[in-house]
Protein backbone atom coordinates (compact mmCIF):
# COMPACT_ATOMS: atom_id res chain seq x y z
CA UNK A 1 0.00 0.00 0.00
CA UNK A 2 2.08 2.41 -1.22
CA UNK A 3 1.98 6.20 -3.37
CA UNK A 4 5.10 7.00 -4.44
CA UNK A 5 7.79 5.23 -6.55
CA UNK A 6 10.47 7.08 -9.00
CA UNK A 7 11.22 10.55 -9.49
CA UNK A 8 13.10 13.07 -11.52
CA UNK A 9 14.51 16.20 -11.63
CA UNK A 10 16.75 19.08 -11.78
CA UNK A 11 18.15 21.76 -9.83
CA UNK A 12 20.10 24.73 -11.83
CA UNK A 13 23.05 26.29 -8.68
CA UNK A 14 25.66 24.87 -10.16
CA UNK A 15 28.89 24.88 -11.58
CA UNK A 16 28.74 21.35 -10.43
CA UNK A 17 31.66 18.58 -10.76
CA UNK A 18 31.95 14.91 -10.21
CA UNK A 19 33.23 14.04 -6.67
CA UNK A 20 36.11 12.06 -6.86
CA UNK A 21 35.84 11.07 -10.11
CA UNK A 22 38.76 8.63 -10.02
CA UNK A 23 37.15 6.89 -7.39
CA UNK A 24 33.62 6.85 -8.24
CA UNK A 25 32.38 5.30 -11.75
CA UNK A 26 31.53 8.09 -13.81
CA UNK A 27 31.19 8.37 -17.52
CA UNK A 28 31.69 11.20 -19.42
CA UNK A 29 30.49 11.98 -23.06
CA UNK A 30 31.18 14.74 -25.27
CA UNK A 31 28.10 15.85 -27.53
CA UNK A 32 27.61 17.66 -30.26
CA UNK A 33 24.41 19.37 -31.17
CA UNK A 34 23.19 22.53 -33.36
CA UNK A 35 21.74 25.34 -30.50
CA UNK A 36 19.12 27.43 -32.70
CA UNK A 37 19.45 30.47 -30.51
CA UNK A 38 23.13 30.94 -31.08
CA UNK A 39 22.83 29.39 -34.68
CA UNK A 40 25.96 27.65 -34.19
CA UNK A 41 27.31 23.95 -33.48
CA UNK A 42 27.82 23.46 -29.73
CA UNK A 43 29.91 21.10 -27.99
CA UNK A 44 28.61 19.84 -24.51
CA UNK A 45 30.15 17.78 -21.93
CA UNK A 46 28.25 15.41 -19.43
CA UNK A 47 28.85 13.20 -16.44
CA UNK A 48 26.80 10.17 -15.73
CA UNK A 49 26.70 7.81 -12.99
CA UNK A 50 24.26 5.08 -12.51
CA UNK A 51 24.28 3.85 -8.93
CA UNK A 52 21.62 0.60 -7.74
CA UNK A 53 19.99 3.63 -5.71
CA UNK A 54 20.28 6.86 -8.28
CA UNK A 55 21.25 7.83 -11.22
CA UNK A 56 23.09 11.65 -11.66
CA UNK A 57 23.92 13.50 -14.64
CA UNK A 58 25.89 16.56 -14.84
CA UNK A 59 25.12 18.25 -17.99
CA UNK A 60 25.37 21.81 -19.04
CA UNK A 61 28.77 22.72 -18.79
CA UNK A 62 28.11 21.74 -15.06
CA UNK A 63 25.71 24.59 -14.47
CA UNK A 64 23.12 21.78 -14.58
CA UNK A 65 22.29 18.48 -12.31
CA UNK A 66 20.15 15.69 -12.90
CA UNK A 67 18.83 12.71 -10.71
CA UNK A 68 16.35 9.55 -10.79
CA UNK A 69 15.77 7.51 -8.19
CA UNK A 70 13.52 4.97 -6.71
CA UNK A 71 12.28 6.45 -3.20
CA UNK A 72 11.09 3.14 -1.84
CA UNK A 73 13.84 1.40 -3.37
CA UNK A 74 16.57 3.58 -2.06
CA UNK A 75 15.19 3.48 1.39
CA UNK A 76 14.01 0.20 1.54
CA UNK A 77 16.17 -2.00 -1.04
CA UNK A 78 13.04 -2.73 -3.30
CA UNK A 79 9.90 -0.99 -4.18
CA UNK A 80 7.48 -2.89 -3.14
CA UNK A 81 7.30 -1.23 0.94
CA UNK A 82 5.67 1.84 1.82
CA UNK A 83 6.87 5.40 1.10
CA UNK A 84 4.07 8.15 1.66
CA UNK A 85 6.28 10.79 3.70
CA UNK A 86 9.07 11.18 1.00
CA UNK A 87 11.02 14.40 3.86
CA UNK A 88 13.27 12.18 5.37
CA UNK A 89 13.80 9.75 2.16
CA UNK A 90 14.57 13.19 0.11
CA UNK A 91 16.99 14.22 2.99
CA UNK A 92 19.02 11.07 2.80
CA UNK A 93 18.75 11.17 -1.04
CA UNK A 94 20.31 14.60 -0.87
CA UNK A 95 23.22 13.62 1.34
CA UNK A 96 24.12 10.38 -1.22
CA UNK A 97 24.24 13.25 -4.32
CA UNK A 98 26.21 15.27 -2.20
CA UNK A 99 28.35 12.30 -1.90
CA UNK A 100 28.97 11.90 -5.72
CA UNK A 101 28.72 15.75 -6.60
CA UNK A 102 30.37 18.81 -5.73
CA UNK A 103 28.40 22.15 -5.81
CA UNK A 104 25.27 23.98 -4.10
CA UNK A 105 22.44 21.46 -4.22
CA UNK A 106 19.54 22.74 -2.31
CA UNK A 107 16.44 20.89 -0.30
CA UNK A 108 15.48 18.20 -3.19
CA UNK A 109 11.70 19.08 -2.72
CA UNK A 110 13.06 22.29 -3.99
CA UNK A 111 14.08 20.56 -7.53
CA UNK A 112 12.26 21.03 -10.65
CA UNK A 113 10.10 18.30 -11.83
CA UNK A 114 10.71 16.26 -14.61
CA UNK A 115 8.86 12.72 -13.43
CA UNK A 116 6.86 11.23 -10.56
CA UNK A 117 5.30 7.60 -10.41
CA UNK A 118 2.20 7.09 -8.18
CA UNK A 119 0.80 3.49 -7.50
CA UNK A 120 -0.76 1.40 -5.29
CA UNK A 121 -0.61 -2.45 -4.81
CA UNK A 122 -3.55 -4.59 -5.19
CA UNK A 123 -3.28 -7.83 -3.67
CA UNK A 124 -5.64 -10.21 -5.58
CA UNK A 125 -3.74 -13.73 -5.36
CA UNK A 126 -3.57 -16.24 -7.62
CA UNK A 127 -6.46 -14.26 -9.81
CA UNK A 128 -3.29 -11.63 -10.92
CA UNK A 129 -3.01 -13.50 -14.53
CA UNK A 130 -7.43 -13.16 -14.85
CA UNK A 131 -6.71 -9.57 -13.88
CA UNK A 132 -4.21 -9.00 -16.43
CA UNK A 133 -5.95 -10.80 -19.24
CA UNK A 134 -8.98 -9.03 -18.47
CA UNK A 135 -7.55 -5.59 -17.94
CA UNK A 136 -6.00 -6.20 -21.21
CA UNK A 137 -8.53 -5.70 -23.23
CA UNK A 138 -9.73 -1.90 -21.80
CA UNK A 139 -8.64 0.67 -24.12
CA UNK A 140 -7.16 4.10 -22.32
CA UNK A 141 -5.19 6.40 -23.33
CA UNK A 142 -3.89 6.54 -27.15
CA UNK A 143 -1.23 3.44 -27.36
CA UNK A 144 -1.90 0.21 -25.54
CA UNK A 145 0.06 -3.18 -25.17
CA UNK A 146 -0.14 -6.62 -23.40
CA UNK A 147 3.76 -7.30 -23.14
CA UNK A 148 5.03 -10.77 -21.12
CA UNK A 149 7.86 -8.40 -19.74
CA UNK A 150 6.56 -8.61 -15.83
CA UNK A 151 3.15 -9.58 -16.82
CA UNK A 152 1.91 -6.10 -17.99
CA UNK A 153 -0.59 -4.80 -19.35
CA UNK A 154 0.56 -0.75 -20.53
CA UNK A 155 -1.44 2.31 -22.03
CA UNK A 156 0.32 6.23 -23.08
CA UNK A 157 0.20 8.74 -25.04
CA UNK A 158 2.16 10.26 -27.70
CA UNK A 159 6.28 10.79 -26.31
CA UNK A 160 5.40 7.99 -23.10
CA UNK A 161 4.60 11.57 -21.50
CA UNK A 162 1.48 10.01 -19.39
CA UNK A 163 1.60 6.03 -18.95
CA UNK A 164 -0.35 3.91 -16.85
CA UNK A 165 0.96 0.41 -16.12
CA UNK A 166 -0.95 -2.92 -14.32
CA UNK A 167 1.66 -5.86 -13.98
CA UNK A 168 3.17 -8.75 -11.75
CA UNK A 169 4.66 -6.84 -8.87
CA UNK A 170 6.14 -10.30 -7.58
CA UNK A 171 7.37 -11.42 -11.28
CA UNK A 172 9.14 -7.53 -11.89
CA UNK A 173 10.83 -7.93 -8.60
CA UNK A 174 12.15 -11.24 -9.59
CA UNK A 175 13.11 -10.17 -13.14
CA UNK A 176 15.12 -6.78 -12.30
CA UNK A 177 16.54 -6.98 -8.81
CA UNK A 178 16.74 -10.51 -8.94
CA UNK A 179 14.86 -10.81 -5.69
CA UNK A 180 12.16 -13.32 -4.72
CA UNK A 181 9.76 -11.32 -1.88
CA UNK A 182 7.31 -13.64 -0.90
CA UNK A 183 5.31 -10.67 -0.02
CA UNK A 184 5.35 -9.30 -2.91
CA UNK A 185 3.04 -13.02 -4.11
CA UNK A 186 -0.07 -12.10 -5.71
CA UNK A 187 0.71 -8.21 -5.38
CA UNK A 188 -1.44 -6.40 -9.47
CA UNK A 189 0.86 -3.11 -9.30
CA UNK A 190 -1.26 -0.16 -10.32
CA UNK A 191 1.17 2.48 -11.72
CA UNK A 192 0.52 6.22 -13.30
CA UNK A 193 3.84 7.58 -15.02
CA UNK A 194 3.84 11.31 -15.38
CA UNK A 195 6.43 13.60 -16.92
CA UNK A 196 6.61 17.05 -17.20
CA UNK A 197 5.89 17.10 -21.10
CA UNK A 198 2.47 16.24 -20.91
CA UNK A 199 1.39 19.18 -18.96
CA UNK A 200 -0.86 16.76 -16.68
CA UNK A 201 0.43 18.01 -13.34
CA UNK A 202 0.85 21.60 -14.56
CA UNK A 203 -2.97 21.58 -15.43
CA UNK A 204 -4.22 19.29 -12.80
CA UNK A 205 -2.46 21.97 -10.30
CA UNK A 206 -2.40 25.50 -11.85
CA UNK A 207 0.87 25.89 -11.99
CA UNK A 208 3.57 26.18 -14.78
CA UNK A 209 6.57 24.89 -12.81
CA UNK A 210 6.32 22.34 -10.37
CA UNK A 211 8.93 21.30 -8.11
CA UNK A 212 8.83 18.03 -5.96
CA UNK A 213 7.04 19.50 -2.82
CA UNK A 214 4.27 20.07 -5.33
CA UNK A 215 4.00 16.69 -6.98
CA UNK A 216 4.76 14.46 -4.12
CA UNK A 217 1.88 15.23 -2.06
CA UNK A 218 -0.42 12.24 -1.32
CA UNK A 219 -3.29 14.09 -1.82
CA UNK A 220 -2.29 14.58 -4.83
CA UNK A 221 -1.47 11.40 -5.92
CA UNK A 222 -4.34 9.39 -4.26
CA UNK A 223 -6.65 12.15 -6.44
CA UNK A 224 -4.78 10.50 -9.94
CA UNK A 225 -4.81 7.14 -8.73
CA UNK A 226 -8.70 6.98 -7.64
CA UNK A 227 -9.53 9.34 -10.90
CA UNK A 228 -7.58 7.33 -13.23
CA UNK A 229 -9.14 3.91 -11.72
CA UNK A 230 -12.48 5.16 -11.97
CA UNK A 231 -12.26 6.26 -15.57
CA UNK A 232 -10.60 3.11 -16.91
CA UNK A 233 -13.80 1.11 -15.04
CA UNK A 234 -11.37 -0.59 -12.96
CA UNK A 235 -13.44 -0.06 -9.91
CA UNK A 236 -16.24 -2.08 -10.91
CA UNK A 237 -16.65 -6.03 -10.39
CA UNK A 238 -15.61 -8.03 -14.04
CA UNK A 239 -18.54 -10.77 -14.04
CA UNK A 240 -18.04 -14.08 -15.97
CA UNK A 241 -18.95 -14.48 -19.72
CA UNK A 242 -21.15 -17.44 -19.26
CA UNK A 243 -23.23 -15.39 -16.57
CA UNK A 244 -23.63 -12.59 -18.90
CA UNK A 245 -26.88 -13.97 -20.76
CA UNK A 246 -28.10 -14.83 -16.87
CA UNK A 247 -27.41 -10.93 -15.69
CA UNK A 248 -28.82 -8.95 -18.72
CA UNK A 249 -31.77 -10.98 -18.86
CA UNK A 250 -32.16 -9.75 -15.68
CA UNK A 251 -31.80 -6.36 -16.01
CA UNK A 252 -33.29 -5.29 -19.49
CA UNK A 253 -35.93 -6.36 -21.98
CA UNK A 254 -35.18 -9.45 -24.18
CA UNK A 255 -34.25 -7.62 -27.12
CA UNK A 256 -31.80 -5.17 -26.04
CA UNK A 257 -30.53 -8.17 -23.84
CA UNK A 258 -29.73 -10.07 -26.64
CA UNK A 259 -28.30 -6.93 -28.92
CA UNK A 260 -25.53 -6.08 -25.53
CA UNK A 261 -24.80 -10.22 -25.61
CA UNK A 262 -23.82 -9.87 -29.31
CA UNK A 263 -21.45 -7.06 -28.70
CA UNK A 264 -19.79 -9.36 -25.74
CA UNK A 265 -19.41 -11.83 -27.97
CA UNK A 266 -17.93 -9.64 -30.59
CA UNK A 267 -15.28 -8.77 -27.81
CA UNK A 268 -13.88 -12.01 -28.68
CA UNK A 269 -12.54 -11.41 -32.15
CA UNK A 270 -12.81 -7.32 -31.67
CA UNK A 271 -11.33 -4.75 -29.83
CA UNK A 272 -13.39 -1.82 -28.25
CA UNK A 273 -11.96 0.58 -30.65
CA UNK A 274 -12.89 -1.07 -33.66
CA UNK A 275 -16.32 -1.36 -32.10
CA UNK A 276 -16.75 2.02 -31.31
CA UNK A 277 -16.08 2.43 -35.45
CA UNK A 278 -18.88 0.51 -36.20
CA UNK A 279 -21.61 2.27 -33.93
CA UNK A 280 -23.11 5.98 -33.72
CA UNK A 281 -20.95 7.45 -30.77
CA UNK A 282 -24.00 7.91 -28.69
CA UNK A 283 -24.97 4.65 -28.52
CA UNK A 284 -21.34 3.24 -28.14
CA UNK A 285 -21.67 4.81 -24.86
CA UNK A 286 -24.90 3.95 -23.17
CA UNK A 287 -24.19 0.60 -24.54
CA UNK A 288 -20.86 0.76 -22.38
CA UNK A 289 -22.23 2.24 -19.40
CA UNK A 290 -24.96 -0.58 -19.27
CA UNK A 291 -22.26 -2.93 -19.32
CA UNK A 292 -20.05 -1.41 -17.27
CA UNK A 293 -22.48 -1.25 -14.06
CA UNK A 294 -23.50 -4.97 -14.60
CA UNK A 295 -19.68 -5.74 -14.70
CA UNK A 296 -19.61 -6.64 -18.64
CA UNK A 297 -17.42 -4.07 -19.71
CA UNK A 298 -14.89 -5.86 -20.09
CA UNK A 299 -16.13 -9.25 -18.77
CA UNK A 300 -13.80 -11.33 -16.43
CA UNK A 301 -11.63 -13.69 -18.48
CA UNK A 302 -11.79 -15.75 -15.97
CA UNK A 303 -14.96 -18.44 -15.48
CA UNK A 304 -15.22 -16.64 -11.49
CA UNK A 305 -15.88 -12.93 -10.77
CA UNK A 306 -13.36 -10.72 -10.30
CA UNK A 307 -13.77 -7.80 -7.55
CA UNK A 308 -12.86 -4.49 -8.39
CA UNK A 309 -9.92 -2.89 -7.81
CA UNK A 310 -11.03 -0.32 -4.91
CA UNK A 311 -8.33 2.42 -3.35
CA UNK A 312 -8.53 2.02 0.61
CA UNK A 313 -9.91 5.64 2.18
CA UNK A 314 -7.08 8.38 1.84
CA UNK A 315 -6.99 8.25 5.79
CA UNK A 316 -6.95 4.68 5.96
CA UNK A 317 -4.02 4.69 3.50
CA UNK A 318 -2.31 7.31 5.64
CA UNK A 319 -2.67 5.33 8.44
CA UNK A 320 0.86 4.32 9.77
CA UNK A 321 -0.01 0.35 10.71
CA UNK A 322 -0.10 -0.60 6.92
CA UNK A 323 3.79 0.42 6.72
CA UNK A 324 4.62 -1.25 9.72
CA UNK A 325 2.39 -4.23 8.57
CA UNK A 326 4.25 -4.96 5.12
CA UNK A 327 7.38 -4.02 6.63
CA UNK A 328 7.32 -6.83 8.94
CA UNK A 329 5.69 -9.32 6.33
CA UNK A 330 8.85 -8.20 4.32
CA UNK A 331 11.37 -9.58 6.99
CA UNK A 332 9.30 -13.04 7.59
Amino acid sequence: MRMFDTVAAKVEKGPYVPRDASRNPWETRTREFFDSKLGVRVTSVVHNISLPEVRIAIMGDGGLLRFESSLPKFVHGNNLATVIDVAMPLKTLHACIADYVDGEIPALDEADFSRVDYCHNFFVGNALPDYIATLGSVRFLKHHRITDGHGAVEWWNDGRGRMVRVYDKHKEILDVDKKDIPAARGALRFEIQLRKKSQFLQRRLSKKSLTLHDVLQPAVAYACLVETINKMGFDMKFAPRDAARDILDVNFSNRKATRLLGILRRFESESMDHLRTKTARSTYYADKRDLHVLGLWPPSASTTELPGLSMPTFEDLMSQPHAEELANAMQT
